[in-house]
């Protein structure tokens, strides 16, 4: 039992670690133009990235709590990077005179940050109620009569 434990500490550690990792990932590639001068991919990565690991873990360990990690990890680096360093320098800025495409990718890498989290358990929400492991768990004695009488037949 205490290993269960351990190895689901370390998951949920994991999965937040992961959230702040994809978020220095996304803030890095904010000012990155796809062919074309689209805009706004560390948006998308914020949002498919944060909501996937969150249903994996979810999926991983069956609890609501590994959906919202990833999440927040996430926010947690994008709202750090909002902060100003002592040049008030920041990463992530919300609004560029020259480049007002920039700051609106900002701003809603924050949006993204804050929905991932959300879709997540969501997804992971109607993942768990599906699980025959959850169906099965709701009523611990149906396994078990369904097994006696297959003995006794």
């Amino acid at each position: 039992m205490d290993g269960d434990r351990w190895l689901t500490g370390v998951t949920l550690a994991a999965l937040y670690v992961a959230g702040v990792v994809v978020g220095c990932w996304s803030i890095f590639l904010v000012p990155l133009r796809l062919p074309g001068g689209i805009e706004g991919m560390s948006d998308l990565l914020v949002l498919v990235f944060g909501t996937g690991l969150g249903v994996l873990g979810t999926w991983g360990i069956r609890s609501l709590v590994a959906a919202v990690l990833p999440g927040l990890g996430i926010l947690t680096f994008v709202a750090l990077a909002t902060v100003g360093g002592p040049g008030n320098d920041v990463l992530l800025a919300s609004g560029v005179p020259g480049d007002p495409g920039l700051g609106r990718v900002g701003e809603l890498m924050l949006l993204a940050a804050v929905a991932a989290p959300l879709l997540a358990l969501v997804v992971a929400t109607r993942l768990l109620r599906r699980t025959p492991e959850a169906s099965a768990s709701a009523d611990p004695d149906a396994g078990l009569a369904a097994w006696g009488r297959a003995d006794s037949e």
